[in-house]
């Protein structure tokens, strides 16, 4: 194949950028190879595959692009011949070639595995056997599958992964879900924050509701209760993904929403001064209660520290410790 491949000087007009049948990077637009390329210009030939009439990327899709961006007419490419390289050939070309020189994200490892089972046709034993540990990946049915299944992950879901904003784990479980769900879950980032823990128990919570209720996975998340903590503009996005863990675990616990309400009724019938906080355990998980308050002085202190004695008289307080 190499013998048939030439060597020359492409105008970017005559190449198909809408042709990404070959296409392994997730991004195209790489800030590292245009400040390169403006710097010492194009340093490697990419390849390029002759369909004629069309002329398609096979390797160096982000350097093309960085090309077309800089407003360069022309690139330096080796040419491979149809009739003896075809596009199942020709993506081996790329994904070794991708493999020479870099480590591949999980999406671009997603969608390198979908093209060789789809387009170049390879069986899932070898796929299994010899590209997942290229990919340096375990040589295993699940992680074939978590890997297919990612690459047909809505477009925004992948955004989310590639950001940072969901684990691979997490888009892996959601990858299962229908194509609405990962696009609402998706929406949900653009203004909260979840830790990799936090996201583990949303999710468990989600699917657990949805086992019990029957309703769509994503139900929950529309409810009154998580649509006021998404409108609160006074929560970070960090503390915004807390409360919406909070209130889908009462969701799941009805008896901790009963316990929620009994204990606010409760501390409002003290009728203590609002500088006194008084807060249960989280979730009601053991007895007893915090008191918390803050003092300018020695004057408020006792004021303070007054009303809480008058509050140990009311029958209302034992109620406070009461769980059950």
């Amino acid at each position: 194949m190499l013998q048939l491949m030439t060597f020359k000087e492409i105008p970017l007009d005559e190449i198909s950028f809408e042709n990404e049948a070959f296409r392994i990077s997730e991004e195209l637009e790489s800030a590292p190879v245009l400040t390169s390329i403006r710097e010492v210009g194009q340093l490697n030939p990419v390849i390029l595959l002759d369909l004629r009439p069309q002329i398609a990327i096979v390797c160096g899709f982000r350097r093309i692009h960085a090309l077309k961006c800089l407003g360069k007419r022309g690139v330096l490419a080796r040419i491979l011949a149809y009739e003896s390289c075809d596009t199942a050939a020709a993506f081996l070309v790329a994904l070794w070639d991708n493999l020479s020189h870099r480590q591949l994200s999980p999406l671009e490892k997603a969608r390198a595995l979908g093209k060789l089972r789809g387009m170049c046709g390879i069986d899932d034993e070898s796929l299994i056997r010899q590209y997942l540990p290229a990919m340096g990946l375990a040589s295993n049915d699940n992680v074939l599958r978590n890997h297919l299944l990612l690459n047909e992950l809505h477009p925004d879901l992948r955004h989310c992964l590639a950001e940072g904003k969901l684990t691979q784990s997490s888009v892996e479980f959601l990858a299962e879900k229908p194509v609405q769900v990962q696009a609402g879950i998706a929406s949900l980032m653009n203004g909260i924050r979840w830790s990799a823990s936090l996201q583990k128990k949303i999710l468990s919570l989600l699917d657990e509701l949805h086992a019990t209720t029957g309703s769509p996975f994503d139900a929950p998340l529309k409810s009154p209760q998580i649509l006021v903590v998404l409108e609160d503009a006074g929560l970070s996005p960090f503390q915004k993904g807390e409360k919406i863990y909070e209130a889908l675990y009462r969701l799941q616990n009805p008896r901790l929403s009963h316990a929620t309400a009994r204990f606010l009724a409760s501390k409002e019938k003290l009728a203590l001064p609002g500088s006194i906080q008084i807060d249960p355990h989280p979730f009601f998980e053991e007895p007893g209660v915090r008191v918390e308050f803050h003092s300018p002085s020695i004057e408020i202190f006792r004021q303070l520290a007054a009303a809480l004695q008058r509050a140990t008289q009311s029958p209302d307080l034992e109620r406070l410790f009461d769980l059950e």
